[in-house]
């Protein structure tokens, strides 16, 4: 494709050839979105089918008075779509399901799933969310809440976030329903083949991650002090199951491998951190459970969030307030969510606690990367006159990091600048401007529950 009219004088062959470049980068790129809006109009068409072959499917069950309340006739048709389709029962059954339900009772979330601003996996995501709520009034609350949420963010970090709007309108409680939940706590053991099994465990979410943060940072430790010999080469996903496997053989951790770092420090004394967030309400009221929000002059008052997962019981954030040296509580302003202080503040590590209960994760756009996988990079660089300063200062993990500072053709490149609040503003190549605002002042207003 050439140009309508010649480059002026004093216009270089290169300027001009990247001009051309980015020109056709920004309609292939146009081009893209159009068609993910298509596909996804697409998408809603075939959740509309589903729907009515579900619809169809209780009205036969209906007539001839099933015993079973339709449940083989849906198992029946969902054989059957699964069939045509190639999408195998246990998926035609699931969006099946979602397709019926979205339609029963989400219409806002339907429409824009019609309009194409939102996917299938959105949709899914949202509808997933809200098997905590069954009365009108609250799924009509959550379809207002989610929309909006699902229009602005990744079908990734929608799952957090609707999560968290679930449970301002959830027939029961989280206290409630995490007191049922812990009952079924167990260990299990899968056989799995060539002399391998898997472990698994059902526990408390706090305790997961907390587990989870002890073993990854022995694991990075033991990798950084060892050289190949004494590591064997292993890398750090089995160095972690080696840790987890001896620590509960020994109840400690003693290998000549894995006992301390290069400096003699004991890997065993290593502690979990969790960082959860709490609303500054949550603590000084009760609202663990549903009938401490029937009163209707009372705000919803939104529940301690534990990082990387979401809404935890209240009670639970309660506990880990006596024990502050294994967490950081994090507490938020209750209307607009913003990180008001910080527990555990220390020298030189004060604002780095704080950008992490601000950020959560990496902030470029739609990226979930987390904090111990990112660098705190400065928007504004140092060497320029950047301060550092919480105004100047961000998550970003090595590939999107890297990226800000990478150009072509001159100039060109991904160009980003901080507002008020840690609000990102990101320029693209193409001259698109993208927002990411900090995911911990996604909050909600406080309501009256229904």
């Amino acid at each position: 494709m050439q140009p309508t009219t010649p480059a002026p004088p004093h216009t270089s062959p290169r300027a001009h050839v990247g001009e051309h470049v980015l020109a056709l980068l920004s309609a292939f790129v146009d081009q893209a979105e159009q068609l993910t809006r298509h596909i996804n109009q697409l998408e809603f068409l075939r959740a509309t089918c589903f729907a009515q072959i579900s619809e169809l499917a209780s009205a036969i069950a209906r007539e001839e008075q099933h015993a079973d309340r339709g449940e083989l006739m849906h198992r029946t048709v969902e054989a059957e779509v699964a069939a045509a389709t190639q999408l195998g029962h246990t998926a035609a059954s699931t969006r099946m399901a979602h397709a019926h339900r979205m339609m029963q009772n989400f219409p806002r979330l339907a429409e824009s799933f019609q309009r194409g601003e939102i996917s299938m996996a959105h949709a899914s995501t949202a509808i997933t969310a809200s098997a905590v709520i069954s009365h009108p009034d609250g799924l009509a609350g959550y379809d207002a809440e989610v929309s909006k949420l699902a229009c602005t963010m990744t079908a990734g970090q929608l799952k957090t976030h609707a999560k968290r709007a679930a449970e301002a309108f959830a027939d029961r409680s989280l206290d409630e329903r995490h007191e049922d939940a812990r009952a079924g706590r167990e260990i299990r053991v899968i056989d799995l083949d060539d002399g391998m099994a898997q472990l698994t465990a059902s526990i408390g979410a706090v305790e997961a991650y907390a587990i989870r943060d002890r073993l990854t940072r022995i694991a990075h430790l033991v990798n950084e002090s060892k050289d190949d010999t004494q590591t064997g080469g292993r890398t750090l996903r089995q160095i972690q199951a080696d840790v987890f496997t001896e620590i509960l053989l020994t109840g400690g951790i003693t290998s000549a491998n894995a006992a301390s770092d290069a400096d003699g420090h004991p890997l065993g004394a290593i502690s979990a951190r969790v960082q959860v967030s709490v609303p500054v309400f949550t603590l000084m009221r009760g609202c663990g459970k549903a009938s401490d929000r029937t009163d209707p002059g009372a705000p919803y008052v939104s529940p301690a969030e534990l990082a990387g997962y979401g809404p935890i019981p209240t009670d639970v954030a309660r506990k880990l307030a006596g024990y502050s040296s294994a967490w950081d509580r994090v507490l938020t302003h209750p209307i607009d969510g913003a990180v008001l202080a910080v527990d555990r503040y220390r020298p030189n590590e004060d604002l780095k606690r704080f950008l992490g209960a601000r950020d959560m994760h990496c902030r470029f756009p739609g990226c979930l990367r987390r904090l111990d996988h990112c660098d705190i990079d400065h928007t504004i660089a140092a060497a320029n006159g950047g301060a550092t300063s919480l105004s100047n200062l961000g998550h970003l993990c090595r590939k999107h990091h890297v990226l800000k500072h990478w150009r072509f053709l001159g100039d060109t490149g991904w160009k980003v600048r901080q507002r008020a609040n840690g609000v990102y503003e990101w320029t693209s190549p193409l001259g698109r401007e993208y927002r990411d605002i900090p995911k911990s002042s996604v909050r909600f207003r406080p309501r009256v529950p229904f």
